[in-house]
């Protein structure tokens, strides 16, 4: 091993133990150190989106670790694989997709919301990676993560993302063909054109005239054998053709029921990109971005108010705003927590929502990828284990339950199996990144 490949080898493991081993997987192990050159550190990234991530989230961590193991200070300079070239220092940049005009026969009509974009998005720590990966596909599309699947709960923004791509391309090159429908759309356009003897004109829509296809809530095709089958030759043509699919839906492909194998393989073949449930911060956040076009200058401590109680669902808190907003023009009253509480006693509740063992376990479930009942179940595998006990740990630490409460929350568990646990979670925190960080974003999730 050269001294290089050394030196690269121990700021990884540096690197690895400070940020964790599932962030170290997916953004550092797939840089290669290329060069030194007095100051001058030369990685190679897979691509632009590569190094504008690693630029805004790691670049700090990466030059620390250099610098103390170099013994000087150093500055990074990020290539692209088969460039040679940082797109912000003048390299060639990826041509956007302009499909031959054979390709499509008659233009598609524009079914995105403009308003939907990219730059519309609010983004926090609990869609951080759907949004990032969204942009790498937008700006290389049917190059990057081909399809990707973005996943999460009902009402947390997986539309806004994936309109967001469609109008990102549009306006970077006028000729694609952006198809935006939903699951359940493409399945109503399929039987109509089975009834009308229309299939070809179907194809020709969705084959070969969409140059990148986004499909909403693809969970619907559930149980639709036929449809089921269409789509699976649609995505195969658009796929060899190159051309760029974007699912969404409430869970995971696995947890489709009644998905054909086929589909499930082919969905989980690309990007799986999971949007939790906002935090409180982001809520506001979200909130004032929304209020804004409404004309509504909303006082921090009402958007907090307002933020704790509608937990997650961003679709509910439009509509909270919404009747907020005509209810403020109608009355003249200025906005306060005090006006909230007379005038939306009926959406919202008083108390935050209280968490309870339930909250806990479906939020770790969805964090973790696995089912509620295997929390509560007695299967002893590792990867359903260590969800279990820092389930029982967060229950512990946020509500009132004692130890065997929640061993009976739990299954009807021992309580001393319950202590076992938090004091397990609880010693391994401050030694192990990787769990601290599950842990802090499932409490932001919980809104602790």
């Amino acid at each position: 091993m050269s001294m290089m490949e050394q030196l690269w080898n121990d700021v990884q493991g540096r690197v690895e133990s400070r940020i964790g081993s599932q962030n170290f997987e997916i953004w550092i192990r797939p840089i290669r150190l290329m060069g030194l050159r007095g100051q001058l550190v030369s990685l190679e990234v897979p691509n632009r989106y590569y190094s504008d991530w690693v630029r805004d989230n790691y670049e700090e961590v990466l030059v620390e670790e250099l610098t103390s193991l170099i013994g000087h200070g150093v500055q990074l300079e990020f290539l692209l694989e088969a460039q040679g070239s940082d797109p912000r220092d003048g390299g060639t940049r990826d041509a956007p997709m302009s499909p031959a005009p054979a390709a499509r026969r008659s233009p598609l009509p524009n079914t995105l919301d403009s308003a939907k974009t990219f730059e519309t998005y609010v983004v926090g720590s609990c869609n951080k990676f759907a949004h990032a990966a969204a942009l790498a596909v937008a700006d290389f599309p049917g190059s990057n993560y081909n399809p990707l699947f973005v996943f999460g709960a009902t009402g947390t923004g997986k539309t806004h993302l994936g309109q967001a791509i469609g109008n990102r391309i549009a306006s970077q090159d006028r000729g694609a063909g952006i198809l935006y429908t939903t699951a359940e759309d493409f399945v109503n356009d399929m039987i109509r054109a089975l009834r009308f003897k229309r299939i070809d004109e179907f194809r020709e829509r969705y084959r070969r005239n969409a140059d990148v296809l986004v499909i909403d809530d693809i969970q619907f095709l559930s149980g639709k054998d036929r449809s089921q089958e269409e789509f699976f030759h649609t995505f195969e043509a658009l796929k060899s053709a190159g051309k760029q699919v974007v699912l969404t839906a409430d869970v995971l492909p696995r947890e489709i029921d009644k998905l054909a194998p086929r589909l499930r393989t082919r969905f989980e073949g690309g990007l799986l990109a999971d949007i939790q449930p906002p935090d409180v911060e982001t809520m506001v956040a979200i909130l004032q971005s929304k209020a804004e076009p409404l004309g509504l200058d909303v006082p921090d401590d009402l958007a907090l108010w307002i933020s704790s109680r509608v937990r997650g669902n961003i679709r509910e808190l439009e509509g909270v705003l919404n009747r907020m907003a005509a209810l403020h023009r109608f009355t003249g009253q200025p906005l306060s927590v005090e006006f909230a509480r007379q005038q939306l006693g009926t959406l919202l509740a008083e108390q935050p929502q209280a968490i309870t063992p339930d909250k806990v376990q479906k939020a770790v479930a969805r964090f973790f990828n696995i089912r509620v009942a295997d929390l509560t179940g007695p299967r002893k595998l590792k990867s359903i284990v260590r969800p279990r006990q820092i389930a029982m740990y967060l229950c512990r630490h946020h509500t009132e339950l004692s130890f065997p409460d929640l061993g009976r929350a739990f299954g009807g568990r021992d309580h001393s199996t319950v202590q076992h646990a938090c004091k397990k979670i609880q010693g391994e925190l401050g030694r192990d990144p990787d769990l601290k960080n599950h842990v802090e974003m499932l409490e932001r999730n919980l809104g602790v």
